[in-house]
């Protein structure tokens, strides 16, 4: 067993991830959260957003019912937004609970308060009033991010709204602008309208999902647009008018205005770094108060490191915890491997979903990198007919030259399920022969993965190919 202090600033993925690795391994653990454990992701942000969508997932299967062979003749539903919040809060809680039996379970000691460095191998923070100081060994910042508010913006939590406000509203908005359309502006603008808000999504570049594949985005969009909602592009925000009381007014560099109810910014995420002490320690910081770190997620200065979003990698829970046990065994002088990012997996919670792993088709291109990319329409996917959700395409990145799988995308019903397999097959450098031989469940939608592999595999032997260069 590892006789060793580590000391950890932040109970959220990352955080937890790497307490219960260090503990498992004999490690003298503090945790210290100021606020739930399980962090912002588990409390603000991804597990009550998604759990929001659930309820928007039951309206549109409501709205299909009819055609499914369901009756309404007593009438239609509506959602009860406060039940639904209040929903999404008890989710929240219920994980919290259990990262803390978790923590509980493997003796780590859970400190709550904010965490101040005062020097290279040592915190304090305030626990019922009383001032504790924490030595450690080895300390990992892993304190997360927040919503960036712009400087013309003044969100009061009634019109002008942040993502963590969103769960304070009683009432769903009459008209809500969605100010970003990256993943998490395309699931709010998802829910809203489909909980039956007006809802405008607002681009500030050409496409919605501007960083990611553009056959996907135009996909989501076109779902989008057929059930009523409006999508503005190439619109950066210049202004936020409330003087009126009756409406809100964005108004856009290019001089176009929006008229709304409220307005929701989802326009980046900043990490918080700010108030930790860690310049007391010799810390250095990158751009945006961002920690930049090795490929142990070890910072300029040799015991400390940093994890998750603070690092201002690709800020997702699963990489979050790769952070964490990788820096965890590190910190403790253990074997482990570099940090890759290669293999994971992301997703958009939207309906149809979208989610991808490995590199990406327009990465490809800018890279000069050589790839076989295979495109598969799922329309015809008997688990998508069944689920009247039949928008959507799956594509496969592979080595043209050995049929290993180097990525993949995908938009269509449970894509964030389909992905895993993927991620899998990049992570083992898989050929496009193996997922093809692997027999899909029938009916599934993994049933298109097959598919797609089947014709990667076929174009091995010369029938079709699409070769990408620079």
């Amino acid at each position: 067993m590892i006789r060793m202090r580590l000391a950890i600033l932040g109970g959220g993925p990352a955080g937890y991830a790497a307490a219960a690795t260090a503990a498992h391994l004999g490690a003298e653990v503090t945790l210290i959260e100021d606020n739930q454990l399980g962090g912002n992701c588990t409390m603000t942000d991804a597990i009550p957003s998604k759990t929001l969508l659930t309820t928007a997932d039951a309206m549109l299967k409501i709205s299909q019912a009819e055609e499914e062979g369901v009756d309404f003749a007593r009438g239609f539903p509506e959602v009860n937004l406060r039940r639904t919040l209040a929903r999404a809060r008890a989710v929240a809680l219920h994980q919290s609970r259990g990262v803390r039996e978790r923590m509980d379970g493997m003796n780590v000691r859970v400190l709550p308060g904010h965490g101040v460095v005062t020097s290279a191998d040592a915190l304090r923070t305030l626990v019922d009033d009383q001032d504790i100081e924490v030595q450690f060994d080895a300390l990992l910042v892993c304190t997360g991010a927040s919503p960036f508010v712009p400087p013309f913006a003044r969100p009061d939590g009634h019109r002008v709204l942040t993502t963590r406000q969103v769960f304070d509203l009683r009432h769903l908005p009459e008209h809500l602008v969605v100010l970003g359309a990256g993943p998490t502006g395309c699931e709010f603008a998802d829910f809203f309208s489909r909980c039956g808000s007006r809802v405008t999504l607002v681009s500030a570049r050409d496409q919605i999902l501007p960083n990611d594949d553009p056959d996907l985005a135009e996909v989501l969009e076109e779902v989008f647009l057929k059930r009523g909602m409006d999508v503005v592009k190439n619109g950066r925000a210049a202004a936020i008018d409330t003087e009126d009381s009756e409406c809100v007014r964005l108004v856009l560099e290019d001089g176009r205005e929006l008229d709304c109810s409220h307005v929701l910014l989802c326009i980046g995420m900043r990490p918080n770094t700010m108030e930790l002490g860690l310049e007391s320690a010799g810390v250095t910081f990158g751009d945006r108060g961002t920690l930049p770190i090795d490929e142990f997620c070890r910072t300029n200065v040799e015991n400390i490191y940093a994890c998750g979003d603070v690092t201002g990698q690709i800020m997702l829970a699963n990489t979050a915890a790769m952070h964490g046990r990788t820096a965890a065994m590190h910190a403790l002088g253990l074997p482990v491997d570099a940090v890759s990012y290669t293999g994971v997996a992301w997703c958009v919670f939207t309906r149809p979903e979208i989610a991808k792993a490995g590199i990406s088709e327009r990465q490809a291109r800018i890279d000069g990198i050589p790839v076989s990319v295979t495109k598969h329409l799922i329309r015809a996917n008997p688990r998508a007919v069944m689920e009247n959700e039949t928008d959507g395409i799956i594509k496969l990145l592979s080595d043209p030259d050995d049929g290993t799988v180097l990525g993949g995308a995908m938009v269509g019903l449970r894509a964030s399920e389909v992905i895993t397999t993927v991620a899998l097959a990049v992570h083992a450098k898989l050929g496009v022969q193996a997922l093809a031989e692997t027999a899909a469940v029938n009916p599934s939608m993994s049933e298109s993965l097959q598919r797609t592999a089947e014709k990667a595999a076929e174009g091995m032997l010369g029938v079709s190919r699409v070769t990408l260069t620079s």
